[in-house]
């Protein structure tokens, strides 16, 4: 039977610490140190260490236990509440920044971190935080004191094992497929690079040898317009993307919307860049779709150059911002990047190339499909576990058939 429990309740009875990160001083940085791992580092279910900013390590006793250990849960509390991630079993200590929370499990026989991670990925947490969130003139955050009073539901032990290992399979699954897929397509950039460099080009233009398009958004306004059978691409549904492979879009609009607006229905293979605040965001349309004024949208006129030109476009980011501009937010013009210089290979070269980053680019589209898939199935099966509403053995079925 599941008891309820505060987070506060727990670490009062020694089952778990929390805290946030270490408020660092400017004259603390330098190198060598530990890293800080920000609010922008944490991704749900993964790290991103990358960051430039250390702390000298003279002063790890100021820093004292909100250094990194392997296992520890960590929640973002500033500006996106609720990205959470455990710190893997790494060799290298990070500083955790004030912005984020870190929950250290003392006692495993009574609370999993990895139910734990889970649970904070719920709707109970999310309606919880909703209610106790804080907002400042910059972002929302919830603090210390109200994370302490969040009330945990918390069954036998081993039936919080049982819900993450469940739930566990399908996102170690997901995370392998996303792992191959950023090979197959760093095997493909690395394809193009090969040839970039061996290759004698032919001068040209974007729009000498491709259809250049943009988008539109059909009125607001009007519900005839919305959540038809059209799919319509916006931003953020590419900047959201672990692999630039574009299958669903978060709305939808009707035929009729998609007449009223100015985005034409671009064929699968498209290639999708981000023209607007975000610049050089990339996405392949794997379905026929609309898209928002966000966009230029890029079609060969001879579809043997179509790889060629989405990795062209991809390693030329920096100049494209170079030509952006605006005052509110910075625009590429689709004027301006039709009449962008291109380096052009032969219509051998293309197909040769082609031939072989093809193959990589179809192995890493299908395993998103896939994971789509199991991120739909974990989504559907976290509030009914952590409910009580499935029974474990039915959830282990239902992973069985997808994993």
């Amino acid at each position: 039977m599941a008891r309820t429990v505060t987070v506060k309740e727990l670490s009062d009875a020694g089952v778990l610490v929390y805290s946030d990160g270490y408020r660092t001083k400017r004259s603390e940085h330098g190198r060598p140190g530990y890293r800080i791992l920000r609010v922008a580092d944490v991704l749900n279910g993964r790290l991103v260490q990358d960051g430039e900013d250390y702390v000298r390590d003279e002063f790890r006793h100021s820093i004292g236990p909100k250094l990194s250990q392997p296992g520890d849960v960590l929640l973002t509390t500033k500006g996106t509440v609720g990205r959470v991630a455990i710190y893997p079993p790494v060799t290298e200590k990070v500083v955790y920044s004030p912005q984020l929370c870190y929950f250290r499990i003392l006692d495993p026989t009574i609370l999993s971190a990895r139910y734990l991670s889970y649970w904070f990925k719920s709707e109970e947490f999310r309606h919880q935080a909703s209610h106790r969130a804080n907002n400042t003139d910059m972002a929302a955050y919830i603090n210390l004191r109200d994370i302490g009073s969040l009330q945990l539901k918390c069954p036998p032990i081993a039936q919080q094992r049982a819900i993450a290992e469940v739930l566990g399979t399908l996102d170690d699954k997901i995370t392998t497929n996303d792992r191959i897929g950023q090979l197959a397509g760093s095997l493909a950039d690395a394809e193009f690079a090969k040839a970039a460099t061996a290759w004698h080009f032919d001068a040209t233009t974007f729009e000498e040898v491709a259809e250049i398009g943009g988008g539109g958004t059909p009125k607001t306004s009007v519900d005839e317009y919305w959540g038809g059978d059209v799919s319509w691409a916006t931003p953020t549904d590419v900047t959201g993307l672990q692999s630039p492979y574009l299958s669903r879009t978060s709305r939808t609009i009707t035929v009729d919307g998609l007449a009223s607006c100015s985005s034409k229905l671009y064929p699968a293979g498209s290639i999708l860049m981000t023209s607007r605040a975000t610049i050089g965001a990339f996405a392949l349309a794997q379905v026929p779709l609309a898209v928002n004024q966000g966009f230029i949208v890029v079609n060969a006129y001879n579809r043997v150059y179509q790889w060629w030109l989405f990795h062209e476009m991809r390693s030329r980011v920096d100049e494209f911002l170079s030509h952006a501009n605006g005052a509110t937010f910075l625009e590429l013009p689709r004027g301006k990047f039709k009449k962008l210089g291109l380096r052009l290979p032969t219509v051998e070269q293309a197909f040769e190339f082609a031939s072989r980053v093809r193959p990589l680019h179809d192995v890493a589209a299908q395993l998103m499909t896939e994971t789509a898939t199991l991120a739909a199935a974990r989504d559907e099966l976290l509030p009914l576990l952590m409910s009580g509403q499935v029974r474990l053995r039915d959830a282990e079925k239902i992973v069985g058939e997808v994993v």
